[in-house]
Order: structure tokens, then sequence, then C-alpha cells
């Protein structure tokens, strides 16, 4: 039974129930769900970059502005999740225990889909400027239970500037734009100017009652990623496991039969010898 249980979400895949929460005022463009890596991405835009930069010592903020220009137009928001077939082993620990269980945080995994909720989002647009050797930070805002959000903060030109690649705010709205969190900590209003429209006014208030920050370079999700990885791993493992045991196990039944056919043989073969003596 726990063996046809592992084997099904291998063999049979399941329909998302994921909804479609695209919404046509957000920069999504389904060309660039081509892209399923961040090996596929990130080349995608260092051609973006080196058709207007031939330096070649990387310009941060140009590579930064074309990083955020494309995963802007790659996600539209929704949540990414695994199906029963990708890993049932977190499918059904969402299911059984906690819903955000199974939300997606490997970043090739997420670029599987064309929907991400704000870390999901965040975390590829970190990845991608990480393995380019830009220092880069998360910025959780906000409280777990809710209201939140997740953005992202880039190291250049000395300093820190923040960067939306899910809320999509409307920088062109504020004076000093991209910013650091600490910077409009203190002029609040000068920053709700870039969200107006897209959370309200109290939303905004409240997320930005608490700030936490990441390390440097450090990835949002470390846990979650190992439990991951840890049950993909599992998921694949179990049903040859069981395979192993069951043929284990047929083979010690199959070899005392044949023990016992063998010493049957040779008694009637001893009782003929007996029976011509005679």
């Amino acid at each position: 039974m726990l063996l046809s249980i592992s084997i099904t979400p291998i063999v049979f895949s399941t329909v998302s129930n994921l909804k479609n929460t695209y919404k046509s005022k957000e920069l999504f463009n389904i060309e660039l769900s081509r892209f399923k890596s961040i090996e596929d991405i990130t080349a995608h835009i260092d051609g973006i970059y080196s058709a207007t930069n031939s330096l070649p010592q990387i310009d941060t903020l140009a590579y930064v502005k074309a990083t955020s220009d494309i995963v802007k137009k790659r996600f539209y928001h929704g949540l990414s999740e695994y199906s029963l077939k990708d890993n049932w082993i977190s499918y059904l620990g969402a299911k059984l225990f906690w819903k955000h269980l199974n939300a997606i945080v490997e970043p090739d995994d997420i670029l599987d889909y064309t929907q991400g909720l704000c870390s999901q989002q965040t975390i590829v647009f970190l990845e991608i400027l990480k393995r380019k050797g830009i220092k880069t930070r998360w910025v959780g805002l906000g409280y777990k239970e809710g209201p939140g959000h997740f953005l992202a903060e880039v190291y250049y030109q000395g300093k820190w500037h923040l960067y939306d690649v899910n809320l999509e705010p409307h920088w062109e709205k504020v004076t000093n734009h991209h910013q650091s969190i600490a910077y409009y900590k203190s002029y609040k209003d000068s920053l709700f100017l870039a969200y107006e429209g897209i959370i309200s006014k109290s939303v905004y208030n409240k997320i930005m009652e608490k700030v936490q920050y990441g390390e440097v370079n450090e990835f949002p999700a470390k846990n979650m990623l190992l439990f991951h990885r840890a049950t993909k791993a599992v998921t694949y493992l179990i049903p040859l496991f069981l395979v192993i045991l069951i043929l284990i196990t047929l083979f010690k039944q199959k070899v005392p039969s044949k023990i016992i056919q063998k010493t049957a043989s040779k008694l009637k073969y001893k009782e003929k010898a007996v029976e011509l003596m005679e």
C-alpha cells in the first residue's frame, strides 16, 4: 500500500488548483516564461545589459535595473507551490499541518511557474544578483500574521537601495527613489507616493512599523529550502527502498522453498534406492 502511494505522485500528475490572479496592470510578459532556470534568465539579462553597456567592469546600477525590469515582467502575483507529483510529502504536509509548508523557495523551481508571491519573486531577484557578485539582502516588513511584505535591498554607490519586484511601485512619483528602507522610515510619506493606489495608507503604515533585515547575500528561507530538498529526495528514495525490501522478502521466501524441494527430491531418491536394494 505504501509503495503504491509513493509511486503514484511519480507516475501521475495532478491538476493544479492555483487560481489565475493575473491583473492587467501588472508588468507581466508571458513570453518570458520560457526561462525556467536562474542560469537561463541570467543569460537573457546579460544580453540586455550588454546591448547598452560595453565596459569590462559591471555597472551595478544598470545591471540591477535590467534585472528588476525582467523579474517584474517574468511573474504575476500569486502563490507557486509544489503539486502532489512534485513533492508529495510537502504537499500532504501543507494539507495536514501548515499551508505554507508547500510554498516553493527553490529559485529554479519558482521559475517553473508564471506566478509568485512577494517572497518568491524576491528570491529569484536576489539569486540572480548574488550569482553576479552583487551585494544584496532581503527585507521583511510587517508581521507574519499579516499584514506583511517582502522585498530587497541592493548595495551600490556606497549605500543600500530598495527594490520591490512584486508590488511594482511607481518610483517616478518619488523624488529620491530607490533609497534604503532606513531612509524611508524617516520619510514615510515620500515612499507611500510610490505605493499609492497599490496598497492602502493604513496597510502601508502597519507594515512600516516593523522591519527585519537579512545578512548580506543570505538566502531568505534556508530551513524551508533544506526541508524541500530533503523531502524531494525522500520522495524518490521511499519507492526505491520499498522495491528493494519487497525483492529481498521474495528472495528469502523463494530460497527456503527451493531448499525444501531439493531436500524432498533427495529423500525420494534415497527411498527409491532403498527399494531397489531390497
